[in-house]
């Protein structure tokens, strides 16, 4: 469930941005792109990612595609810790 609230801030912080300044280089440290390393379905959007049913439709395709990714990650993580950890 963690997973999938952080999934769905990422989404909303890079959709903000998006909508605020309308560019993705507002997400950029150096040449570092942090839009495609925290929301890799990113690159599903269209140009009328906002403003027509298809587009819409697509964002929220792609927030859920990243919900279920970061939720993927965080389940495969808390296996490979379980299984490090010496059991009791």
């Amino acid at each position: 469930m963690r997973a999938a609230s952080a999934a769905l801030v990422v989404s909303g912080t890079v959709l903000g941005l998006l909508w605020r300044f309308g560019v993705w280089d507002i997400v950029q440290i150096g040449h570092t792109d942090l839009r495609v390393i925290l929301w890799p379905s990113s690159a599903m959007l269209t140009v009328g990612w906002c403003s027509t049913a298809r587009g819409i439709l697509i964002t929220i395709f792609s927030v859920a595609v990243n919900c279920l990714l970061y939720v993927g990650i965080s389940l495969v993580l808390r296996a490979c810790i379980f299984a490090v950890r010496p059991s009791a």
